[in-house]
């Protein structure tokens, strides 16, 4: 069977393990992977992608993220190519596949403000801006200017922070586009050293609660309105809950812990047996964050 062309254009990867391109490290293999290098050859790849009736998906950072132990596919577009930083007066632009924190350690070395709050979220800047990634004292959403998107026509177009419709978790991006540069506003400060100091502290406080040093995802669910999902699950009793090599964090209950070897049908029992308890114990519907793909399912 003859490739197509695009496999030779783009570099196209065969068979490359998803597993360590995400930070539960857990996943199979991508039937075609491919790492665009800036923002153009993304939109050119997504054109061609369409062209020939070839669906994608696209991974940034893999945080927040469940992929199946089997074959991924057609095209996995991983973003981690895009990696320019740059300044224009008052803003920060960043590639994609810059690391969420290396960006806010840029801006706190600027004395720039408002992005020390994002402190020790994993992931990359794209993706972090695909979920409105955020934590206990703001989200991407309160920085956010404008972002670049690249879209299956194969064009570029630049979209302001109202037109991504912000909510919880969530921001509204074309259908089919991929994100390729988030540009930040943020208010210059006097005082840098007291900009490190809040991001360190924000940092030993996720340490100190959260199982930073293990294989996860971060949180598996939203907090539910004047609630804590992981309250509602400690409170179920399930944390510590192993499934295989898939274990609930006895630190904090909305984190699931890879213990080495885990798979990501273990990860969704425990998801599900999470979403099971909680509305059987508390009524209360939770939320996933964690997207969940390709349509991973009980067999």
């Amino acid at each position: 069977m003859v490739d197509p062309d695009w496999v030779q254009e783009y570099a196209a990867e065969r068979g490359t393990s998803l597993r360590d391109l995400t930070t539960v490290h857990v996943g199979g293999v991508a039937r075609w992977l491919v790492r665009p290098r800036d923002a153009d050859s993304t939109a050119r790849l997504l054109r061609d992608l369409a062209a020939a009736a070839t669906s994608w998906r696209i991974l940034g950072g893999g945080s927040n993220l469940l992929v199946a132990d089997g074959e991924v596919g057609p095209v996995v577009v991983h973003m981690s190519g895009l990696q320019t930083v740059a300044m224009l007066g008052d803003e920060l632009i960043f590639g994609a596949g810059v690391a969420l924190q290396r960006a806010v350690n840029h801006a706190t070395d600027e004395g720039l403000a408002g992005a020390e709050v994002l402190t020790g979220i994993p992931g990359q800047i794209g993706g972090a801006l695909a979920m409105n990634a955020g934590g206990r004292y703001g989200a991407m959403a309160d920085v956010v200017s404008w972002v670049e998107v690249a879209l299956p026509s194969g064009d570029l177009a630049r979209l302001s922070n109202g037109d991504l419709h912000f909510a919880y978790r969530t921001t509204c991006l074309p259908e089919g586009a991929a994100v390729t540069r988030v540009a930040w506003r943020l208010k210059p400060s006097a005082d840098r050293a007291a900009l490190k100091r809040r991001a360190g502290s924000i940092l030993k406080e996720k340490n100190a609660a959260q199982p930073t040093q293990a294989w996860n995802f971060g949180c598996m669910f939203k907090n539910p309105v004047g609630q804590s999902a992981g309250k509602l699950i400690e409170a179920a009793g399930l944390k510590g809950r192993q499934e295989g090599m898939a274990r609930i964090s006895p630190r904090h209950g909305n984190f699931i812990e890879n213990l080495g070897e885990a798979r990501a049908l273990d990860i969704l029992k425990l998801m599900e047996l999470c979403e099971a308890e909680v509305a059987r114990g508390a009524g209360i519907r939770l939320e996933r964050e964690v997207r969940v793909w390709p349509g991973l399912t009980f067999p």
